[in-house]
């Protein structure tokens, strides 16, 4: 019998507080604009806004099934029939949202029904820029906690996965582990990655195939439950790495460790990418940072936003972050929770 390892969550009294809030911080939004309301179409925006409320129905998309509109003076779950019951029943019981029921054969009955109800036409999610992302980056008490929950479980399931790498195990085989054993407690995996042996030097973004593993593994996660993600990589090495390859798993450990360094509240997304830059430089790899992303800011999407460079985005206490240097052959990920006063691990 598999048993559930569920954390407790917040009293749908305290949810219900949250999500008053935060339906308060999007009309502040609409005043800004001038606009009677707003559709929010993103399965990110109604997780963050619900506290967790899921509302898709294929995993794959980054739009949900159901938008919630929030105007001057109420927030409404624009559901088809079919979607309504659950949606009532199994996300929004308890909070300060009302599901409206809408025939799911009428093509443009949400949007009809979103613009009588606003008053006038409502402005779309991505007419709010970055505004809307802004406002999640910063994640509160219940999302913290749980953050660590989630990462603390991913951490220990990859672990169990490849532990169970022998030679000849395949990349499919160990992805369908992984994914398994998250599935078994609630947590879906949207990014899996699988490398064995030449392919973590010839791909960034390796998907599993049916190759079996001979000498090394990598194996590249991000794991979301509650619209929270977390991400990590981790290689394992079945046969003692040589010296070059050794040098590349040091210099890229340094370069994360320099990213964290440079992670701390009033710094921004450039200035941790420009210390990555210099530690790549003085480990004698100066372009590798250029050959893919090294991260950014983690949370309601599996980059909520990537550093670029000369990024003015700020970093403050409650943000979360993911960075990911890789040297051809060796790469570091972890995700860790910005505080006043350093770094949390949450999953390395």
């Amino acid at each position: 019998m598999i048993g559930r390892e569920l954390p407790i969550d917040p009293p749908v009294e305290r949810r219900a507080e949250v999500v008053a809030e935060r339906i308060e911080q999007v009309r502040a939004l609409l005043g800004a604009e001038g606009s009677p309301g707003v559709l929010l179409s993103s399965r990110a925006a109604f997780a963050w806004l619900t506290l967790g409320g899921q509302n898709h129905v294929v995993a794959a998309s980054a739009d949900g099934a159901v938008p919630l509109l929030v105007t001057r003076t109420g927030c409404y779950a624009l559901a088809a029939t079919n979607e309504a019951p659950r949606i009532a029943d199994e996300e929004l019981a308890g909070l300060p949202v009302e599901v409206v029921s809408l025939p799911w054969h009428e093509p443009e009955a949400a949007v009809s029904e979103a613009r009588r109800r606003a008053g006038g036409k409502p402005m779309q999610e991505a007419e709010l820029g970055t505004a809307l992302v802004d406002l999640r980056l910063r994640l509160g008490t219940e999302e913290q906690e749980r953050l660590r929950w989630l990462g603390a479980l991913c951490a220990r399931r990859m672990r169990e996965a490849l532990a169970t790498v022998g030679q000849g195990v395949t990349e499919d085989q160990l992805s369908g582990q992984l994914q398994g054993s998250l599935a078994a407690q609630g947590v879906r995996v949207p990014v899996i990655l699988v490398a064995a042996d030449d392919r973590i030097d010839r791909y960034r973004h390796p998907l599993p195939q049916g190759r079996p593993i001979e000498r090394r593994v990598m194996l590249v996660v991000v794991g979301e439950r509650w619209g929270l993600h977390v991400a990590a990589t981790r290689i394992l090495e079945l046969e003692p790495p040589d010296a070059e390859l050794r040098r590349r798993i040091e210099a890229t450990d340094r370069v994360l460790a320099a990213m964290r360094g440079a992670t701390r509240p009033g710094s921004t997304l450039g200035d941790v990418l420009a210390a990555a830059r210099a530690a790549y430089s003085a480990e004698g790899f100066g372009d590798e940072w250029t050959l893919h992303h090294q991260g950014g800011l983690i949370g309601y999407q599996g980059r909520e936003r990537i550093a670029t460079p000369g990024d003015a985005t700020r970093i403050a206490a409650g943000m979360a972050v993911a960075w990911n240097p890789s040297i051809t052959g060796a790469k570091a990920e972890a995700t860790d929770l910005v505080g006043d006063s350093g770094l949390e691990v949450i999953l390395e």
